[in-house]
């Protein structure tokens, strides 16, 4: 099983979500998030290849969380690298 490892930006865009989710509707919406991110962090650690290949940067894979949000990663030799969380309906760098 590979090691997971969070980028600088996936904790900061993680961090980004969680805290609009807790202003904007309530600390269990936000709680409720973490619970799906754990989740699917764990499916992919056992299943590397678990999301499809995000077609715009082939290295990456994309991962739907719900239907506001994706979780992009990258699979290396020895670990799976979290990338970076976005909000579907925004513009965002990748």
């Amino acid at each position: 099983m590979k090691k997971i490892i969070w980028s600088d930006l996936a904790f900061l865009s993680f961090s980004d979500i969680a805290n609009y989710l807790t202003k904007t509707y309530s600390i269990d919406e936000a709680i409720r998030f973490d619970e799906k991110v754990e989740q699917l962090i764990d499916q992919i650690q056992n299943f590397e290849k678990l999301c499809p290949i995000y077609k715009p940067r082939p290295v990456l894979r994309k991962c739907s969380i719900n239907k506001h949000s994706s979780l992009l990663y990258r699979i290396d030799s020895n670990t799976i690298q979290i990338i970076s969380f976005f909000d579907n309906r925004g513009i965002h760098p990748f």
